[in-house]
């Protein structure tokens, strides 16, 4: 696993905070809601050269492969909060795919978790 790209630039703490803000307009939740640290993220190749922030194409970078969220947070540097804004940015601009996993939205209720909580403690 290579170092984040960022990390030994000479940053100081209070910088290591403010460009986290800057790259996301000061945002703290994304415009999607199936960026979970599960979910699989892939880049769309893109024939059009366009200029991006170099975080974001570190980002692209990762995602060359379908990888997880969470890896993709670990291998760049950025907080998974941060990353799911600039993932949900990235996804709405259609420069990634999303593949979230349909466990997600398959949760078993309360009573179901109650019920074999139950059984466990018969056993």
């Amino acid at each position: 696993m290579s170092p984040s790209p960022h990390r030994n630039q000479g940053w100081s703490a209070e910088s290591s905070l403010i460009r986290p803000y800057s790259l996301t307009g000061g945002r703290t939740r994304p415009t999607r809601a199936d960026l979970a640290l599960s979910t699989q993220v892939v880049a769309v190749p893109s024939v059009e050269p366009t200029e991006l922030d170099p975080e974001l194409e570190t980002i692209l970078a990762l995602c060359v492969r379908p990888v997880s969220v969470a890896e993709v947070s670990a291998r760049s540097g950025f907080a998974p909060g941060v990353l799911r804004v600039l993932l949900s940015d990235l996804a709405d601009q259609g420069r990634v795919m999303v593949h979230s996993s349909a466990q997600r939205t398959h949760r078993p209720d309360a009573e179901t978790l109650r019920s074999v909580l139950a059984r466990i403690k018969e056993l």
